[in-house]
Formats: C-alpha cells, structure tokens, sequence
C-alpha cells in the first residue's frame, strides 16, 4: 500500500471516528465530501457503499461492484460508515460510458449521466477505465444530465 494510500485511510478514519464520537445519543448522519469516492462497509457486513458527492450510495451487487470498479479495490472497513448521510442507491446495471466522438467519460445511473470531469477524479474513485463503454453519442446525448462526479472536497 502507498504512503499516500496508506495516509489517506487514516485521515478517513479519523474522520469518521470523530464523528462517531461526536454522537450524543445517535448518530446524526451528515454529507461527507471530503470522503467522495472512498468505498466503505460496515465490518463483518455484506453491503459495500460508495460515497458519491458526500452521500453514501449501496453499490447493489457483486457485479455492480465489478462493472463499475477496478480489481481489488479498497473496501474500507469502519464502523462510522452510518455518520455520511445516506443516498439512492446505485442502479443495479451502472455503467461507465462515454460517446464514440468525445473523451468525456460518465458514470451512468438511475437514469442519469454524470460527467467524471478529470482522470483524477476516476482514478480517486477506483473507477476500472478499462471497463468504459463506448456508445453512439446519440446514446449518450439522449441521457440526462446529473451532477458531475465530485472529487474529495470540505463543506
């Protein structure tokens, strides 16, 4: 594991520890994009979850997991995952994609495109570039426009 790697996992935990500990009798959960585009669990828990523009989003299936990420991407494992703030789920059939005449890449789901505006970006969130769908920009056009895909930022 990279030292940046490595540092980056325990400022996420930090965080999410931190916010654990702030709980008064709950947890209230919040948006977190400072964690965008870290995958999390809940130790010894199935569901796997992608924080996407600060809101924790179910990935819904091994395959989703697959289409979508690189092999062996890293799942952190932390038991504050319930302090980010809970969003739709991804769809079961996500995809990344792009149109046969342009670079633009987008992550497609739940109906909507939204633009992965640099390879930074892509590479924060594990996305497999290999895995990108090339399709006629009829296609890509005929797809409404989400929000980007946002890289770690603070509120």
């Amino acid at each position: 594991m990279s030292t940046a790697v490595a540092n980056f996992e325990a400022q996420a935990k930090s965080f999410l520890s931190a916010a654990v500990g702030s709980a008064q009798v709950g947890i209230t959960p919040a948006p977190a994009p400072e964690l965008n585009g870290l995958l999390l669990q809940l130790p010894g828990a199935a569901p796997v979850y992608l924080v996407l523009n600060g809101f924790r989003r179910w990935v819904p299936s091994p395959a989703t997991l697959n289409q979508l990420f690189v092999s062996g991407a890293k799942i952190i494992q932390d038991i504050g995952i319930g302090t980010v703030s809970e969003g739709p789920a991804l769809s079961a059939n996500a995809v990344l994609a792009k149109a046969d005449n342009s670079d633009r890449v987008y992550l497609v789901t739940n109906g909507v495109k939204m633009w992965i505006p640099s390879p930074d970006i892509l590479n924060r969130y594990q996305f497999n570039g290999a895995k990108i769908v090339t399709v006629p920009s009829i296609l890509i056009d005929s797809i409404p426009n989400g929000p980007n895909v946002e890289g770690p930022h603070s509120v």
